[in-house]
């Protein structure tokens, strides 16, 4: 062979074994790819091909020209010459795939099997940018099935991983995409050279799906690896110069994006090059130059369309629509659009595909705002509203696939815009049956899967054995579909819609139907009416009576109102810091402010017409009804009860018996039956490992001994010998050092009517969408086994725990099954209303079997805060007091009464006095959750 060497800065590698020239200026070749030389690698292969072309044809000289074209694939490739790459790579494995039965020594196999596949995964990344993801699919199935046959399996079934992966994003498969990334990185040595491409990867996947901060850290590491291995790609800057976009730095992101060009082109390769140039068009616009702007755009595409990269062609298209759209040039938008859903239909990118057709209602619910059409627009709001429903459903039936709430609320973040588009047109066009069925299907709430156990054809099982393939986390199931009358289902002509244009189910194959019937936490029958309130742009109720009368409704409360007055109560309510401001100077504490603020939420957040009907039931009927709340997560920490409903001052309270109600996906199908009777298991103020009485996780209710309330409540129980644990004396039964986790579920699996837990609950930062990760925190020491981390020498009890059970033992209902009724008295029990995904401990508890839980909608002052802060007597324990009200409430035959009772007495003592000790700082935090009719 005659070729001038490489450079000296080329540092040269063994090459396989097929003899000299061929070995080690196959090494130079492949050394050149990994420095991003592909022209230089180019050139060497071609020659050494034109050598093997004249060998005599065997099996061996197969295998060479294979390992050839192979790699001249990924030459050709690195250049954005794809169509010449996949001729290539379509030659190789022709060459290749017939030479298994004479690859039979024991290293020739290994050999064969690594070069095939090799082969498929580079010809799969080459289908996927050609827009091919059938072929990609086909190709990665056969690389998968072969990677075990290498020499290096572990490299090929990362790289495999990878290929997949990319190929699970084009396709908006966000979630398995996620999974695949995370389980190829936890089975691979760090030291190999896929992990900093799958470290990329998934940065570049979380940043697109709202998950920043992850991004970023990972990003930095991919770079180190990297640089570990011989330099940064200039694709890293792409990615850096992504998160700077996302996070507002337009400035840091046009000049890495300028900078990644400059490499790009130096490197020739023109695809990337397009695709910085695409977002690079996007920011001049931005800042005013729309010439530069154009130029720019107009190059990519040009370049896209030159080397047929149909995938990033759409994305282009998607981006000059949007454009398009922004200057009022309706015409272009729509063959824009149209150009590129034809791009994203052909990949089968149905995700993209929804994008797509959000934009199109966009416009036309903008040309109707904007008087575009000589019917006022109705028939053009209709068009959009039949175009957005079925974008909504398809873009938040993704969620499913996230395996964690975290990465589930980033998608929700990212996708609301088709719900918020679909719920304003619903509204707008005076839908109001639409609009109940948009309420009741965005209000149903995702089941807990059952499983996460891998399906027969589930990509990360097919490439990494348990238990690497899936870390614990807590999975959830499509929404169910909902019965809104007998045989028909809320929206079911917008599903059938979307499964058909995007390829994807938006519901399970389950079911919740409304239970006619009286809630069983009354004895009698009881009229009911089900209100349920869902967060979009602005903020949309429907509500129905369930039993005792009949009708429904609809409501909207425009976003910046509904913003401002939760601003209001947020203000009002204990913050991270503690209660001491809210008990000073919050609005819940003082008797001037407080009717001020509850009236004006009343004014924004309930209508008048559902107070009307409420009171024309109670007349009708002769008794209070039950009004049962399912709040959206901005209206999570809302007392209901305190609303104004009337100038004369009347509350909700004073009209109807006020509970919560859980998504209907959360308490649907056969629940574990509670047990009929048993003592009530109390668990007072327990002592928590690690932490003295004075500090953060200390006392709650004091010294023992020094509450003769709390003495009288446990005195009580011990008279009527109905409590366990037993004790000898009631204070034996405050800051106990025995009640674990092992404790309660035995005490609990032994039988028990009710529960009373009084002490600490962390709740899990509503930004991070993990109600599930709230914790209880009882005598539980570091080794305790259980899902949440130590703090100090304690394990909390977390409702991840509750709902799962023990790692490797019994599911949560079996290991800790739920009373009939439960009271959570600590801080911030009852958070899980915040979350879009309710799983804390207080519903883990209702879907473990209980009919009601009694909890806190936020930071509960002690007697002792109210002392201090809330110019409460030294003589009164509002806090003791609360737990006494409970408690009998819970032994009472109608507990939500019993306990709205109560609350209507502090009411009438705040109202008449303005007493400290009855301000609603402290009793309005209680929220009675309950499950329904069974």
């Amino acid at each position: 062979m005659t070729a001038s060497r490489p450079g000296d800065d080329v540092p040269i590698e063994y090459g396989v074994f097929f003899g000299e020239p061929f070995d080690e200026w196959l090494a130079r070749a492949g050394t050149l790819l990994e420095l991003r030389r592909p022209r230089e690698a180019r050139d060497i292969l071609d020659r050494l091909l034109a050598l093997a072309d004249g060998l005599d044809p065997s099996p061996a000289v197969d295998l060479l020209r294979g390992a050839l074209l192979s790699d001249l694939g990924r030459a050709r490739t690195g250049l954005a010459d794809l169509a010449g790459a996949a001729a290539d790579l379509d030659r190789a494995l022709a060459l290749l795939r017939p030479l298994g039965p004479h690859a039979t020594g024991r290293t020739a196999r290994p050999a064969w099997a690594g070069l095939l596949v090799h082969a498929l995964i580079e010809r799969a990344e080459n289908a996927r940018r050609l827009g091919d993801a059938d072929t990609a699919a086909v190709l990665l199935d056969e690389a998968a099935v072969r990677a075990d046959d290498s020499a290096t399996p572990e490299v090929h079934r990362a790289e495999t991983a990878g290929g997949r992966a990319l190929l699970l994003v084009t396709r908006g498969e966000w979630g398995a995409a996620e999974e695949l990334y995370r389980a190829a990185l936890a089975a691979t040595d760090p030291e190999l050279h896929p992990v900093p491409y799958l470290l990329a990867g998934l940065a570049d996947l979380l940043a697109e799906t709202g998950r920043t901060d992850e991004a970023e850290d990972l990003l930095a590491r991919a770079a180190e690896r990297f640089r570990a291995l011989g330099g940064e790609p200039a694709s890293l800057d792409g990615g850096r110069a992504h998160l700077a976009l996302l996070r507002g730095d337009t400035e840091e992101a046009e000049r890495l994006y300028l900078r990644a060009s400059v490499a790009f082109e130096r490197e020739g390769d023109p695809v990337s090059l397009a695709a910085c140039e695409q977002v690079r068009a996007v920011l001049a616009r931005m800042r005013g130059s729309a010439d530069t702007a154009e130029a720019l755009a107009a190059a990519s595409r040009a370049r896209f369309e030159e080397r047929g990269v149909r995938a990033a062609l759409g994305e282009g298209l998607l981006e000059d629509a949007r454009r398009a759209l922004a200057a009022g040039d309706t015409a272009a938008a729509h063959d824009r659009a149209l150009r590129a859903r034809a791009h994203f239909e052909e990949q089968g990118a149905f995700e993209r595909c929804a994008q797509v057709d959000l934009l199109a209602a966009r416009t036309a619910e903008a040309l109707a705002q904007a008087g575009a059409f000589p019917d006022g627009g109705d028939e053009a709001l209709r068009a959009a509203l039949a175009a957005a429903v079925p974008v909504a459903l398809a873009l938040a039936a993704v969620r499913a696939d996230f395996a964690t709430g975290h990465a589930r609320a980033r998608w929700d973040a990212l996708s609301r815009a088709a719900a918020d588009l679909a719920f304003r047109l619903a509204w707008s066009t005076g839908d109001q049956g639409l609009l109940f069925e948009l309420v009741e299907v965005f209000c149903a709430g995702a089941p807990l899967a059952a499983t996460g156990a891998p399906g027969p054809a589930d990509p990360v099982s097919v490439l990494f054995p348990a238990p690497a393939a899936h870390a614990p986390g807590l999975r959830v199931g499509a929404v169910p579909r909902v019965e809104v009358s007998p045989g028909r289902f809320a929206l079911q002509e917008y599903a059938a819609a979307a499964e058909a244009r995007y390829r994807r189910p938006v519901s399970s194959a389950g079911r919740v139907a409304p239970v006619a019937g009286s809630d069983r936490s009354y004895p009698e029958p009881v009229p009911t009416v089900l209100v349920r309130l869902a967060d979009a742009d602005g903020l949309y109720m429907s509500w129905r009576w369930t039993a005792g009368a009949q009708g429904f409704g609809t409501g909207y409360a425009p976003g910046p109102d509904t913003d401002a007055v939760l601003a209001e109560l947020a203000a009002a309510l204990p913050g991270p810091e503690g209660v001491a401001d809210a008990l000073a100077r919050g609005a819940l504490a003082d008797p001037a402010a407080e009717p001020a603020l509850s009236a004006r939420l009343a004014e924004v957040l309930w209508p008048a017409e559902l107070t009307g009907q409420i009171r024309a039931v109670a007349r009708g009927l002769g008794l209070r009804p039950l009004v049962r709340v399912q709040p959206s997560p901005r209206t999570g920490r809302v007392p209901w009860e305190l609303l104004v409903t009337d100038p004369d001052g009347t509350r909700l309270l004073d009209l109807a018996d006020v509970a919560l109600a859980a998504p209907a996906a959360l308490t649907a199908g056969p629940r574990p039956e509670p047990a009929p009777g048993g003592p009530a298991v109390l668990v007072l103020d327990p002592r928590v490992p690690g932490f003295r009485a004075d500090s953060a996780l200390g006392s709650v209710l004091g010294r023992p001994g020094t509450d003769p309330d709390a003495l009288a409540l446990v005195d009580a129980h011990r008279a009527a010998d109905d409590m366990v644990p037993r004790v000898a004396a009631p204070r034996e039964a405050l800051r106990r050092t025995d009640q674990d986790r092992r404790w309660l579920g035995s005490a609990l699996r032994a039988g028990a009517r009710r529960l009373l837990y009084v002490g600490h609950a962390t709740s899990a930062p509503v930004r991070e969408g993990q109600s599930e990760d709230t914790l209880l925190h009882l005598c539980c020491t570091a080794d305790a086994e259980g899902r949440a981390e130590p703090v100090r020498g304690h394990r909390p009890l977390s409702a991840k725990d509750l709902l799962l059970g023990v790692p490797g033992g019994r599911p949560g209902h079996e290991e800790w099954p739920s009373p009939a009724r439960v009271a959570l008295i600590a801080c911030d029990s009852g958070a899980d209303t915040r979350f879009a995904e309710p799983f804390g401990p207080a519903s883990a508890l209702l879907r473990n079997g209980a009919d009601l839980v009694t909890a806190a909608r936020w930071a509960l002052p002690t007697n002792a805060a109210l002392h201090r802060f809330g110019r409460v007597p030294a003589t009164e324990r509002p806090l003791t007091g609360l737990v006494a009200a409970v408690d009998a409430a819970h032994d009472a035959p109608a507990p939500v009464r019993a306990l709205a009772d109560w609350q209507r007495t502090r009411l009438d003592r705040w109202r008449a006095t303005g007493d400290p000790a009855a301000a609603p700082l402290l009793w309005a935090a209680l929220a009675t959750a309950t499950a329904g009719p069974r």
